[in-house]
């Protein structure tokens, strides 16, 4: 199947790809730097597109910004994320030379990057602007966060074991036990936690077959305290229910959207546009050869200039 609409998750993609491309290495900006992440991750976007994108098909590349001081899910728990490991600068500022990368890389594609925002903050306002139009849709990301647009026409993607796995509602009710929504995602990864993103469970060790039907009942975080009576579960598990309700309240709010506005998130969207001369200017500062990258790039002399090729980016300074 191929889709009118692809999202991809750019960071989480760029990580993946960097843990797997360490031996690729180059001197950029006189600095010696694992160029690899952004090799593979180039190259990961070029089978999707090849593979799923459909003729007149648009991607839109999603990149995490989370700025310390402006991040509300920091706000919310410090200890959100604290389990990532920071990364040299140069691995940062490959993300930056992806973007970069993107922004010129095929006409009419959208590149979406918001300071305070993470990727899939984005997703909501993005749809927003779609309107009634049911474009068949496909999210690229390995963060399950991303499975709470599926429906109908728009499914998750991740790769696992060197394979995609597509979920539809129904694939993803067969490995789950449950269908996704928006609100089921949220209730069940607020009881379950997050070990990635450092989220703790709002239970502990509660059986798998009492979570599915607590969320088959009431389908929501709200609705649990609701109808928590009424449920036909142990009553152990209604008091462990009761006694985590804060820190269940507290990851249902790390867990949902960021609130955008469509405007917020128009005015952090780049529509791209194929520029020749700079992708093979951006390859070969990589040390990349630009014909075996694009075979749409012939292999021109292109003088590398001495470019401030980071303004852009002051934009979004990094987390601490």
């Amino acid at each position: 199947m191929t889709y009118e609409r692809i999202f991809i998750d750019c960071s989480n993609l760029y990580y993946r790809a960097f843990s797997t491309s360490q031996n690729l290495v180059a001197e950029v900006d006189g600095k010696r730097m694992v160029t690899g992440g952004v090799y593979t991750s180039l190259k990961m976007i070029q089978r999707i597109k090849t593979l799923y994108l459909a003729p007149e098909g648009r991607i839109y590349f999603l990149f995490d910004n989370a700025l310390s001081g402006e991040d509300r899910r920091k706000d919310i728990d410090p200890d959100y994320k604290i389990n990532r490991k920071k990364r040299d600068p140069l691995f940062y500022r490959g993300l930056d030379y992806l973007q970069m990368v993107l922004s010129n890389y095929e006409d009419g594609y959208r590149v979406c990057r918001r300071t305070g925002s993470e990727a899939d903050d984005l997703v909501a306002p993005i749809l927003q602007s779609f309107g009634q139009k049911k474009y068949t849709i496909l999210f690229v990301s390995n963060d399950m966060d991303w499975s709470r647009a599926i429906n109908d026409h728009s499914h998750w993607m991740i790769r696992k074991e060197g394979q995609d796995v597509i979920f539809t509602r129904d694939e993803f009710f067969k490995v789950y036990g449950f269908y996704p929504g928006f609100n089921e995602i949220c209730l069940y990864k607020a009881i379950r936690g997050d070990v990635s993103d450092n989220i703790p469970p709002g239970v502990l060790y509660m059986p798998e077959n009492i979570l599915l039907d607590i969320i088959q009942k009431v389908k929501s975080v709200s609705n649990l305290y609701l109808y928590l009576n009424d449920l036909s579960i142990p009553n152990k598990w209604k008091d462990e229910l009761r006694s985590g309700k804060g820190r269940i309240t507290l990851n249902l709010q790390l867990l949902d959207y960021q609130s955008l506005s469509l405007a917020d998130c128009r005015e952090s969207t780049v529509i791209t546009s194929f520029n020749k001369k700079m992708l093979i200017m951006l390859y070969k500062l990589l040390s990349f050869k630009p014909e075996v990258m694009d075979d749409r790039l012939r292999s021109d002399d292109v003088a590398l200039k001495e470019t401030d090729f980071f303004s852009d980016f002051e934009l979004y300074p990094r987390a601490d």
